[in-house]
């Protein structure tokens, strides 16, 4: 009961770093965002942009925060954005391997039916962006 207590917490407190980061605007704050990308992937999955492809091996206690239901979504538009980030340093490799990560995200289903949101919308917007800008390498 504790740990899930603990859990939950840490979830919430993602949650916030996660909003954070997707606020921030792609090309006029790219700096800004990558020091809080690597902030929130070393507090909560111990790696860093350098090891992304870890992100892409089964651990149970670094699953439990980017495959969360309750993150998916912001998960997913963080990675898009990081994605578009390295892409515009011309940073190819760490792209891929955020486009990597960003699948195996998408590729958990919760199993749960949620009626579409803005932050939807959001995703299918900065998606189309990502696949076109992805097919370009």
């Amino acid at each position: 009961m504790i740990k899930q207590d603990f859990i939950s917490k840490y979830i919430q407190e993602l949650s916030k770093t996660l909003a954070k980061i997707i606020a921030l605007e792609v090309g006029n704050s790219d700096d800004g965002f990558l020091i809080i990308f690597n902030q929130m992937l070393q507090s909560y999955y111990k790696v860093d942009d350098n090891n992304l492809v870890v992100l892409l091996e089964a651990n149970e206690e670094r699953d439990q925060f980017l495959l969360a239901d309750e993150l998916k979504k912001k998960n997913i538009l963080t990675f898009m954005k990081a994605i578009r980030v390295y892409l515009n340093q011309g940073n190819t490799e760490k792209a891929k391997a955020s486009y990597e990560v960003l699948k195996r995200i998408e590729s958990m289903n919760t199993g749960i039916f949620q009626f579409p949101t803005e932050e939807d919308n959001l995703i299918a917007k900065e998606r189309k962006v990502v696949e076109e800008k992805m097919n370009g390498l």
